[in-house]
This record gives C-alpha cells, sequence and structure tokens, in this order.
C-alpha cells in the first residue's frame, strides 16, 4: 500500500511541475506573440495577403497591347469583272482595210462596192465600252503592322481571375485597417468602449484606425492603348459576348457576403451557387448551349496534327498550290506553285 501511495505521490508531483512547465511555456508564447503581433502583421501576414489580392485585382485590370508584324507570301486567285466605258489612246499607226459602199453622185455612181484602205494615226483616241473579266494569279507580299489592345476585363479571364481576388479580399483589406501597432490597438479599443462604429471592410479610410484608403494595385510599369484609336469603333453585333449572368463564387462566405458588391448574392439566403444555376437556365432558355460560357468552347477547335521539323527550323508543311479556274481559257498554273502538303 505504502508503495502504490509513493507511485502516486510520484505522479501527482510529476503532473504539476509538468502542467507549470507548460503553463510557463504557453504564457511566454503569448507574451512573444503579443509583442511580435503587430510585426508579423506588418511584415508577414497584410503584405502576403494584400500582394496576393492586388495581383488578382492587377491581372483583372490589365491590357495586353502589342503590335503583331504579319510578313508574308499570300496566294491570290481572283476573277474581277470589269465593265466600264473608257478612253483608249492608239500608240502606233493602225491599218485598216474595209469593205464599204460608196456613193459617187458627181459620175451618177451609186451604191458601188468598193475596198478602202484607212491608216487611224498614232495618238487618236477612241471610245470604248470594257466588258470582261480580269483573271489574277499571282503571290502577292504582304507586309503589315497589326496592333491588338485587349482588355482582360472584356474577356472570359476576367472571371477566374476576380475569384481569385475575392479568396483574399476580405482578408486585405481587414488587415489594412486593423491596427499596426500599441498606439492604434488603445485607438481600437477606446472606440470599442465607446460604441463608435467600426468598419473593417471600407476601403476609403473610413474604417475607423487607418485614414488611408485601400489600394490593391498601384499601377502598371507600362503603358497600354495610348495613341490607339480604334477602342470605340463599332463592331458587328453577331461578335459581341452575351453576359450570362454567372458570377465568382467567392470565397470564404461570411466574409463574401460583407463586400458590399456581393452581399446581393447572398439576400434571401442565396448563394452564388444559386444565382449561377438560374443564370444557367436562363441561357438554356435562350437556346444558349453550356458549351459557350462554361470553358468547353475550347473543344471545337480542330486538333493540329503535329508536323516534321527540318533543319532550318521552319515546319515542312506548306502552302497547297494556287487554285485554277479550268473555264477561263488562259488559266495556267502558276510558274513556281508551292508544293502540296504531305499526308498525315
Amino acid at each position: 500500500m505504502r508503495v502504490l501511495r509513493g507511485i502516486g505521490r510520484a505522479i501527482w508531483r510529476f503532473m504539476v511541475i509538468f502542467s507549470f512547465v507548460v503553463n510557463v511555456v504557453l504564457v511566454g508564447v503569448l507574451v512573444a506573440l503579443g509583442l511580435l503581433i503587430f510585426e508579423i502583421k506588418n511584415n508577414v501576414a497584410q503584405p502576403l495577403i494584400g500582394g496576393l489580392h492586388g495581383t488578382a485585382v492587377g491581372l483583372r485590370d490589365a491590357t495586353i497591347d502589342w503590335t503583331i508584324p504579319v510578313r508574308d507570301n499570300i496566294p491570290v486567285n481572283l476573277n474581277i469583272p470589269l465593265q466600264t466605258d473608257t478612253i483608249v489612246r492608239l500608240t502606233a499607226p493602225v491599218p485598216l482595210q474595209v469593205n464599204a459602199t460608196i456613193d459617187l453622185p458627181g459620175i451618177n455612181a451609186f451604191g458601188v462596192n468598193a475596198n478602202v484602205n484607212l491608216q487611224l494615226p498614232a495618238g487618236l483616241e477612241l471610245p470604248v465600252a470594257l466588258d470582261l473579266m480580269v483573271p489574277v494569279r499571282e503571290r502577292l507580299d504582304v507586309a503589315l503592322d497589326v496592333r491588338a489592345v485587349i482588355p482582360l476585363a472584356k474577356t472570359q479571364l476576367v472571371d477566374p481571375v476576380t475569384n481569385l481576388g475575392l479568396l483574399f479580399e476580405p482578408l486585405a483589406i481587414a488587415l489594412h485597417n486593423l491596427p499596426s501597432n500599441f498606439d492604434e490597438a488603445g485607438q481600437l479599443v477606446g472606440m470599442l468602449l465607446r460604441g463608435e462604429p467600426l468598419n473593417l471592410l471600407a476601403t476609403d479610410g473610413s474604417g475607423g484606425i487607418n485614414s488611408e484608403p485601400y489600394v490593391a494595385w498601384p499601377g502598371f510599369g507600362q503603358t497600354a492603348g495610348l495613341n490607339y484609336t480604334l477602342m470605340n469603333q463599332p463592331v458587328p453585333i453577331q461578335n459581341l459576348p452575351i453576359q450570362t449572368g454567372i458570377v465568382p463564387l467567392g470565397g470564404i462566405p461570411f466574409l463574401d457576403a460583407l463586400l458590399p458588391d456581393r452581399a446581393s448574392l447572398y439576400a434571401e439566403s442565396s448563394t452564388p451557387v444559386q444565382v449561377n444555376e438560374r443564370a444557367r437556365q436562363a441561357m438554356q432558355a435562350r437556346n444558349i448551349l453550356d458549351t459557350f460560357f462554361n470553358g468547353q468552347v475550347r473543344l471545337q477547335y480542330r486538333v493540329m496534327d503535329a508536323v516534321d521539323i527540318v533543319g532550318d527550323g521552319m515546319a515542312s508543311q506548306s502552302l497547297p498550290p494556287l487554285p485554277i479556274d479550268p473555264t477561263l481559257p488562259d488559266a495556267e498554273s502558276p510558274e513556281d506553285p508551292a508544293p502540296e502538303a504531305p499526308g498525315p
């Protein structure tokens, strides 16, 4: 019995000492975190979370501005109708020999058949009515510089990029508005005790602590669209995309619902998933296939077969020969047609 009591007393002492050591360690850790919490917030959490959100915003607002040089030799196979009245000038004398009926009243001769020899002088202008097909069988050199200015916000890329930003936006804004030192922490406690309003998701500097507005992305290192004058040119209406009503799913739901431009998605117990399902049904009612807004349109493009690479780095596949209209009397193959493309 004494042995058991001794063992129990030893275990009790060990547990007391162990608990004391653990508590001391935990208190030390908490004190260290309390002293370093603003360092962690200012130098780790805020740059990391804010940087991720800012990168997503920068991608969303980016614009591709690139000039594509086009240098090629293209085949031209055209039949151009030519119908016009024009004036031609003779460049050399043109002899004419025609049969004519001549009246000679002086000798009382009428209806005399005769051969008449004439010569049209050089420089004589003659009216001519042209009505013919002009065949064009040539290879033309093309030298164009095509400038493409494409705002990513006007493409489907904006949806995944926006969703990436929503994952971090509430956290990034809240970190911006939280205290950065002990003085600001004291101000925050005072505001809470006085019952003053506090909005940690305000972006205009009215959150209560940080008076600086939240700026996710400072700008880009180069311009886009400068001196481009075709931004407002109309495009064919059939080329314009249709807004589907599908929205990004967002990040943490309860934080996502606090964002001003996302709160309506959660109204009346709704969710972005339900909003998207209603949008998909609306597209089906308009006979618009899911393929055109679920990312599967890429499957509509034919997969190009691989071609062999020759020594100069160019693909061995080349342009097919020019098509020739066999009904034209002067239709001939071009002098130097391109070889036919090799079969698969």
